[in-house]
Order: C-alpha cells, then sequence, then structure tokens
C-alpha cells in the first residue's frame, strides 16, 4: 500500500465529515481530523479551571486529504460536529514530489447565541 493510500485510508475510517465552504463556492464535504492544540502537553495542579464552554480564541489543528487545498483557498470555512472554524495557516505535506495530505492551524468561531436574545 502506497503512503498516500494508507493516509486516504487513514482518514476515511477515522477523520470526520467536514464541510468546507469558500465564497462563491459550492461546499465541499471532505473526512479530516480536528484535534484541540495545547499549549502544554502536561497538566499541572496550578492550572487555572476553565468552565465547560468557556471559548478563548483556541486554536485547532487540522489534517486532510490533499484533493482539498485549504493552503489555495481564500477564507476558508470549516464546519464539523457542529462547530465552525476560519482557517489561520495552511500548508500540503510533500513527500516524494507529491502532496500526502494538507495540514491547517484553525480557529474555532463563536458560534451564534441561543438564549432567545434574553
Amino acid at each position: 500500500m502506497t503512503r498516500v493510500a494508507f493516509l486516504r485510508r487513514m482518514l476515511e475510517r477515522y477523520g470526520s465529515d467536514t464541510v468546507v465552504t469558500v465564497a462563491g463556492e459550492s461546499p465541499v464535504t471532505v473526512r479530516a481530523m480536528i484535534q484541540a492544540m495545547n499549549y502544554k502537553n502536561k497538566v499541572y495542579p496550578d492550572d487555572a479551571w476553565m468552565p465547560e464552554g468557556y471559548f478563548d480564541n483556541s486554536h485547532f489543528f487540522y489534517i486532510g486529504p490533499p484533493d482539498c487545498r485549504l493552503d489555495q483557498m481564500s477564507g476558508a470555512v470549516l464546519r464539523c460536529a457542529e462547530k465552525e472554524y476560519k482557517v489561520i495557516r495552511a500548508q500540503g505535506f510533500l513527500a516524494g514530489n507529491r502532496i500526502l495530505y494538507v495540514w491547517a492551524v484553525l480557529r474555532e468561531l463563536p458560534g451564534e447565541e441561543t438564549d432567545g436574545g434574553i
């Protein structure tokens, strides 16, 4: 199995449906992985606790298929699992003169208020 086939199979098996929208174009659905980027890799007893649902402009890491070139799209918005993300930076990962996958750094967009305007 080639590297490209392996990565495509991994995204199909473990990725989530992600809708990529660019203004003026039809939305495209791909299988991709989106994961929160933590600034630390360890938890310390003195860390501040944040309440559930707190929005702090944290960043997320995206890995997606090579045929959805986020690095060549301007103003792309991704929707996955009821959340929307803006692409901060994206790049294709090149190996053997071929793009194996596309990675990106995303920022979660704030959701709409659901309290009925109260």
